[in-house]
């Protein structure tokens, strides 16, 4: 169906625009009177903004996690009021602000129209329906439960927006400091140091130790910044390509869960991340080792998805889930011990659930405590570079205001 940009006045007075679709402007023009907007320029989308969605299949566009929720939850609640689909996706295209997820949806519902499923045209956006989502929603529209999937999924994107905005909410202000002090610390190194230097220049004092290495510093950032700044970004560049590849990612994923106080912690995200997905696709009726193979790129790190895959191996052969997490060593106790349970009493989903309700709020406790403790380190570590700089300002110049004194 195309959609249609326009620009007019709202039913309050106010300028506004947005997209819409429609089968031609003049139904386009209609339905924008109908939410009592006046139209004063409508232009149908060129083909290559209309399919520009497409391109999320070939890793090009996504779209931000909260508008997806937003938009999730929205679908689930009218899915579960009994409102027919096609006007469910009609209703999310109408209420979405976001552009790009305003276009796919749009997509998707005109597919639906067309005959697919909706899980069939879902998966024609890998990178904004990830397989959780696609598989979860096949199985809703197989089971004929829909609702309650949708539901869950919409929990479940919430659960993970909640985790991920503690971590980087958490990392903000640490990121703040390094940045900020390392801005200081160059400065004071490429301008404040040399102009000092020249007070020193005219006298034949013996400059103390502390000073002329800063000096010496100074002298060096000063002559080879080119140099220092193309090495910096030269061993970024080279870092991230290097951990993009599959021996790298290995490498990287096997050193961070190694790294004091920050490898438990991304353990305790990885293992909270397994349980509340698999627990969602079981209790959504996935089959346990389809919900596996889903899991396995949700938790993201490759020593802990290898060993969900040799411990998939394992189960397919008629092991219980418990036995091979606890083989593999890379989970932790109370996970393995609580899946056990919960496979004896017939409530893996309600164990998983406990599970990652503990491990959340464990990740919570420790970015809180990585945080106090982050914040004084830095501003330790940032102060008493700032105070070896001044001092050994300070010094030569105390030095030179006694002779001056003394001569006078």
């Amino acid at each position: 169906m195309p959609i249609f940009e326009y620009k007019g006045v709202g039913p309050d007075g106010k300028q506004m625009k947005g997209t819409v679709d429609a089968e031609s402007s003049r139904s386009a023009r209609q339905k924008l009177k109908n939410r009592g907007v006046y139209t004063t320029e409508l232009r149908e989308r060129s083909a290559d903004a209309r399919t520009s969605g497409r391109s999320a299949v070939t890793g090009g566009i996504t779209v931000k996690l909260k508008n997806l929720t937003l938009m999730i939850r929205q679908l689930a609640t009218m899915v579960k009021a009994r409102i027919p689909l096609d006007e469910a996706l009609a209703a999310v295209v109408d209420q979405t602000d976001d552009p790009r997820l305003k276009s796919i949806m749009s997509q998707v519902k005109t597919s639906v129209n067309e005959g697919k499923s909706l899980a069939d045209s879902c998966a024609l956006f890998p990178k904004v329906f990830t397989p959780i989502y696609v598989s979860m929603i096949r199985v809703g529209e197989a089971s004929g439960k829909l609702d309650l999937v949708l539901v869950r999924l919409a929990t479940f994107s919430e659960n993970q927006m909640e985790m991920r905005n503690k971590i980087l909410g958490a990392l903000a202000y640490p990121a703040f400091m390094m940045v900020a002090g390392t801005g200081i610390v160059i400065f004071l190194f490429a301008f404040a140091v040399p102009k000092i230097t020249e007070v020193f220049a005219g006298s034949n004092m013996a400059l103390p130790a502390l000073t002329v290495v800063m000096i010496k510093i100074s002298d060096f950032m000063a002559a080879h910044w080119l140099l220092l700044a193309i090495a910096l970004v030269g061993s970024y560049s080279f870092f991230m390509w290097y951990i993009s590849t599959p021996p790298g990612r290995a490498w990287w994923d096997a050193f961070s869960l190694r790294i004091p106080g920050v490898g438990k912690l991304k353990r305790m995200v990885a293992v909270s991340r397994f349980a509340r997905t698999l627990s969602t696709m079981l209790g959504s009726g996935v089959q346990l080792l389809d919900a596996i193979d889903v899991v396995k790129e949700v938790v993201e790190n490759t020593v802990i998805k290898n060993a969900l895959e040799r411990s998939k191996t394992s189960i397919s052969e008629g092991q219980s889930i418990a036995g091979p997490l606890r083989a593999s060593g890379e989970f932790p106790p109370m996970l393995t011990h609580m899946i056990a349970v919960g496979e004896k009493t017939g409530e893996l989903e309600e164990m998983l659930n406990v599970v990652s309700d503990a491990y959340d709020s464990q990740v919570d406790n420790a970015i809180k405590s990585m945080t106090r403790l982050l914040e004084p380190l830095m501003i330790a570590v940032m102060g008493g570079i700032i105070g070896l700089v001044a001092l050994s300002i300070f010094m030569p110049l105390l030095e030179l205001n006694n002779l001056a004194g003394g001569t006078g």
